[in-house]
């Protein structure tokens, strides 16, 4: 990447920890001769409560930002929502959410570790966004994960999965989740999923609270045709897309889930398995 002159910085994270943060960032001899923008909300937030600071940055919407990479200081949310309004910008996270398995700075470590972003030690990994079909209609896509749920949460679904047209599992439950592979550390693990590699082509089915016991997570390869049948007493039945958007249908309804077009992607500057120990297993020390 050549020399960086132009950053967004997005955060619906409106805190006195958050202007710290991009106190931090500013003082870095690097960022002298970088321009900054911020979301209208955090920028409003700095100018009535650090009015120094906002002198260095400029106020754009998260839809008009534009620039070598977008810093997105939160945690898992705050990426996603980047990364369905503006994914045509690398993203660079830093966490202040709670867990933040998507996220690749702590917020203490932004003195340390955004240098070496400035220098080009860094990686940049791209992920595949995968989408809902009905009738090879795009309803919407995701690149974290799909929740398909009952509208009423006492009201189970009948699911049917097919892969390559075969029937492989089906069984009453109060949803399915088909996550990537960088979804798999969301709703996917808390569902007893199993935790995928990044750069794992594929995706991972698992279910919430299935009647047939003998159900287990699936993990398939994107090349695979895969179709999920949904039926139920109860209409309508919901469809989340990375807890962003939300789209109700009657049943019985089939989607068929394939790759989309569209692309995220971000700057790393750790290995993954270090996100991993950081989250899963803190009590594990280098």
């Amino acid at each position: 990447m050549a020399e960086v002159s132009q950053i967004g910085i997005f955060s619906q994270v409106l805190c006195e920890e958050t202007i710290d943060i991009l106190d931090k960032i500013i003082s870095l001899e690097e960022s002298k001769k970088i321009s900054y923008s911020l979301n209208p909300e955090l920028f409003q937030y700095i100018e009535k409560n650090r009015p120094q600071l906002a002198q260095f940055f400029q106020k754009t919407t998260l839809e008009e930002m534009k620039g070598d990479c977008i810093f997105s200081i939160g945690g898992d949310g705050t990426i996603l929502r980047i990364a369905r309004v503006n994914p045509n910008i690398p993203i660079l996270s830093i966490n202040k959410g709670r867990k933040g398995f998507m996220t690749e700075i702590e917020a203490d470590e932004v003195i340390t570790s955004l240098p070496r972003f400035f220098q080009g030690k860094f990686r940049l990994e791209e992920h595949t966004k995968i989408a809902a079909n009905i009738e090879n209609e795009i309803q919407a896509s995701a690149i974290n994960e799909i929740l398909i749920t009952s509208t009423d949460l006492l009201k189970p679904i009948d699911f049917k999965v097919l892969v390559d047209n075969e029937v492989i599992s089906g069984s009453s439950a109060d949803g399915i989740i088909i996550a990537t592979p960088i979804g798999s550390t969301g709703h996917n693990l808390s569902s007893g999923g199993s935790v995928m590699d990044p750069d794992l082509q594929g995706l991972i089915i698992s279910w919430i609270n299935p009647i047939n016991l003998a159900i287990r997570p699936v993990i398939l390869n994107f090349s695979r045709n895969l179709e999920v049948i949904c039926t139920t007493r109860i209409n309508p039945i919901k469809m989340v897309f990375d807890g962003q958007v939300s789209l109700e249908y009657t049943t019985p309804v089939k989607f068929s889930i394939s790759l989309s077009q569209e692309k995220v992607q971000f700057y790393r500057l750790r290995h993954f398995t270090s996100r991993w120990r950081q989250h899963l297993h803190p009590e594990i020390r280098d």
